[in-house]
């Protein structure tokens, strides 16, 4: 059977499909519209009566979406129309209820008009009021702090059917709290603890564990983020993504290698059938303002080929004296239906990051108390420099194979420079002198990463139930080519009347004088087959168990500037084998009862014992047990767990020892810690137009063996607060007020602290609570404007703490950002 696609523009589309309907007589038509972007939009509709033919096409064309039909399947079919604010699939259903008809969802996010399986009669229903909101992965216009779906462990598969705590950062919460970094982000975000580096960058801390190079795009493993460069965090944008999921606990499955924290899944926009754009313009504190423009739509009459660009622009300074930076976003993407079941996606994004940056956080006096220096204070020359650029590259194939069956093929490519040069103080101050050193660095930084996942997610049936089973494969490679030096400067600088002036050294300075540093080379290789089966034990009892064989290899080789020495050092693991199972119990429509293991390993056979031989892996196991709920068909979600980690055999430093490394010492496998606790979470409409995510997370972390054994007993990781709490929440007022929105919540945590290296003294932060807000105002279906404000009651806290030396951080006084948004 032939099909016949609309063309013209998407205005006409519905009139033309309609026409066709009724002057073609048999042939199929397709009334053309978006695919799977729109999918999950909810809208409101006020659809006339009509024939079946006609609302069907007004429906697809309103919501976005394209179905294909025989035009004899409605011949005769009348319809009095559809007044509601639903979601498609609960559309399409409500308005073929009794037709006899169904819509089918297609890989390409397409919809084709079958017979029902049952019999029904012709259409006859009343004008229908629904309130019903049919969530799906994208979230993209759901208007929903919450998801139908996660992609973070392969397929699709609602939070309630993930047996481990994942948090997703819709598109609306990222745009409700201007949150454009993966800093931000992981901020807001429940149970995450983030900590500022000294070099850039900030480390991220899930479930007292360090998050380290977890990272996946749109599925597939990568291992950036695990370097000192930049910490855990890069130049990554926030402007091209639809969302980001957060896994907390052992991620082993993802990647094979990996920590007990967690992972990040960020899944990019795709491109659009139906033309949209946004533009949105933004200025506050500090000279703060963001430019971006969003477009999408068709790129052919049929819609089989879609687009989307994203360019965004920020140029800003910080409440610290003379840092600044500023960054360039570039994003275009395709989607393009090779076929009715098979779907391209293309995709490439450039970033571009130029800073002045206030590096290194104040140092305190020799007694580990505050110098109580002005949150504005920063002791960093004027000529700190840091380049980044990013080229990112996206493929991937999806191809339906049947029914039931699917495939699909996913590749990233990254490529990162960085230029940095900068200095800052270091040293702990003296009351009477007033003084510090300063430490300088300079970086030459190149990396390239390759990623691949493939697999196949498909349902079958067996003992007279239905089972899913996923199939894959995935690899990655990292190679890193850099240059770094580390130097004191000859220059003091007086912390109480700093001078932005000290001279710049020349390259050579550096390396006539490093401390450390060097040329390093190095090429990381992993790959892995896995497999999770689903398997439905009884209709409320579902047992998950999976698997995966990960190789990995890393060779590294390291000179010394400062004492002329080199290292070549090589890991491989072969074979190592990450189990995971878990068990789902649904205890009522609304209700399931979870419990679930993982484990990890990471290599380090970097590391040298005394002997010469490379350290064994660290390992890792993490248990959970919990319930999770969906209310509202899936449009709010909570979760509660109790979690335990156990970790062993780390590298430690081995200070009676001495190795070729660039610390001078050699390493041993030790040391056993655990940490514990509980979570809590709650994400989506909480009632009628009230939109929430809050978490709380209790962890208490304690060493249970170390090399060092005075710190058996003690917490092995005291900056990770034992209580956060996370909330956000937005609602949208009614009746005259309509147009208005209002936002509020709060990042708590009770206090934290370090214990000095020097002193043995705990240097603490008391437990704080940061207050924001949001007023937003829908001028008409265009415009739209909003003032959002940070730490209200302007707390003034210290948001990491370092050592008497260097690496202590104030946070963010008092700032707002006002934001002018036009969609069309």
């Amino acid at each position: 059977m032939s099909r016949v696609y609309v063309p013209g523009r998407l205005a006409m589309a519905v009139k033309v499909g309609v026409f066709a309907a009724t002057a073609m007589g048999g042939w199929p038509v397709s009334v053309m519209a978006a695919p799977a972007q729109q999918q999950n939009a909810v809208r409101s509709f006020d659809i006339a009566g009509g024939s079946l033919t006609q609302v069907l096409g007004q429906f697809a064309s309103a919501a976005g979406v394209a179905i294909s039909f025989d035009a004899r399947l409605t011949e005769g079919l009348k319809s009095p129309g559809l007044n509601g604010t639903f979601g498609v699939s609960e559309g399409f259903s409500r308005i073929l209820g009794g037709s006899g008809l169904q819509a089918e969802p297609r890989a390409n996010g397409t919809y084709v008009l079958r017979p029902a399986l049952t019999a029904g009669s012709a259409l006859e229903l009343g004008a229908t009021n629904i309130n019903g909101q049919m969530l799906g992965a994208t979230t993209e216009n759901s208007g929903s702090y919450t998801t139908g779906a996660v992609t973070i462990g392969k397929g699709e598969h609602s939070l309630k059917e993930t047996p481990q705590s994942v948090t997703v950062m819709t598109r609306k919460m990222l745009d409700d709290q201007n949150l454009n970094t993966i800093e931000q982000v992981m901020e807001k975000t429940p149970g995450i603890t983030v900590y500022d580096s000294t070099m850039g960058g900030k480390y991220f801390y899930s479930r007292g564990f360090r998050m380290s190079g977890q990272y996946q795009y749109d599925g597939v493993p990568l291992d950036m983020g695990n370097l000192y460069v930049q910490a855990d965090s890069f130049s990554g944008d926030m402007a091209y993504y639809d969302r980001v999921e957060i896994l907390r606990g052992a991620a082993g499955m993802m990647k094979g290698a990996g920590g007990t924290a967690g992972g990040v899944n960020f899944v990019r926009k795709r491109g659009q059938a139906a033309p949209q754009t946004d533009i949105t313009l933004s200025g506050g504190s500090w000279d703060n303002y963001r430019a971006q423009v969003d477009t999408g739509g068709p790129l052919n009459d049929s819609g089989t080929i879609r687009g989307r660009a994203v360019v965004a622009e920020q140029s800003r300074h910080y409440f610290v004296d003379d840092a600044s930076r500023k960054d360039q976003v570039y994003y275009g993407a395709l989607d393009v239906d090779l076929s009715p079941d098979t779907t391209l996606g293309l995709g490439v994004a450039y970033e571009d990051v130029d800073a002045s940056p206030c590096w290194g956080g104040l140092p305190r006096y020799r007694d580990s108390s505050d110098l109580k220096l002005g949150r504005s204070t920063c002791l960093d020359p004027s000529w700190n420099t840091w380049r980044s650029q990013r080229t990112t590259v996206f493929s991937d194939l999806k191809h339906q194979i049947n029914d039931d069956w699917a495939l699909k093929v996913a590749s990233v490519y990254t490529k990162n420079t960085q230029d940095i040069k900068y200095a800052f103080a270091s040293g702990s101050v003296t009351p009477d002198v007033g003084t510090t050193g300063m430490l300088g660095s300079m970086y030459d930084y190149d990396q390239v990463d390759y990623g691949l996942d493939a697999y196949v997610d498909g349902k079958f049936a067996a003992f007279g139930r239905q089972h899913e089973l996923v199939v894959g494969f995935n690899a990655s490679r990292a190679k890193k080519d850099d240059f770094y030096s580390v130097a004191f400067l000859p220059q003091r600088q007086n912390v109480f009347n700093p001078d932005k002036h000290i001279p710049e050294p020349d390259d050579s300075y550096f390396i006539a004088n490093s401390s450390r540093g060097g040329p390093v080379n190095s090429v990381t290789r992993q790959k892995g087959a896995y497999s999770t089966l689903r398997l439905k034990l009884a209709d409320p009892l579902t047992f998950v168990i999976g698997s995966r064989v990960s190789w990995y290899s890393s060779d590294t080789d390291s000179d010394f500037i400062n004492t002329g020495t080199s290292q070549h050092s090589s890991t491989t693991e072969t074979g190592q084998v990450t189990p995971f199972a878990g068990l789902l119990l649904d205890l009522d429509e609304h209700l399931t009862a979870y419990a679930s293991y993982s484990d990890i390993f990471t290599p380090q056979g970097n590391y040298r014992s005394e002997d010469g031989s490379a350290l064994k892996p660290l390992v890792g196991q993490s248990y959970e047990l919990g319930i999770k709920g969906d209310w509202f068909d899936g449009r709010l979600n909570s979760s509660f767990n109790l979690f335990r980690t156990l970790q062993k055999d780390q590298a430690q430093t081995d200070f009676n020892s001495s190795c070729p490394s660039s610390d001078g010492y050699c390493y041993v496998n030790a040391g056993k810690v655990r940490a514990q606790g509980f979570e809590a979470e709650i994400s989506g409409e909480v009632i009628e137009r009230l939109q929430l995510l809050a978490g709380y997370t209790y962890t208490q972390t304690k060493t249970l063996d170390d090399i060092d054994t005075s710190l058996n007993g003690a917490a092995f990781n005291s900056y990770v607060p034992r209580h956060v709490l996370r909330l956000w929440g937005d609602y949208a007022l009614g009746g005259s007020l309509e147009r208005f929105s209002v936002g509020a919540g709060v990042n708590a945590q009770s206090d934290n602290f370090r214990v000095s290296p020097a002193s043995g003294e705990k240097i603490s932060q008391s437990g704080y609570a940061v207050w924001n807000g949001r007023i937003g105002y829908r001028i008409d279906d265009t415009w739209s404007v909003a003032l959002n404000g940070n730490n209200l009651f302007d707390k003034r806290y210290y948001t990491t703490i370092g050592t008497e030396n260097f690496g202590n951080y104030y946070g963010d006084p008092r700032n707002f950002m006002m934001s002018v948004k036009a969609s069309f």
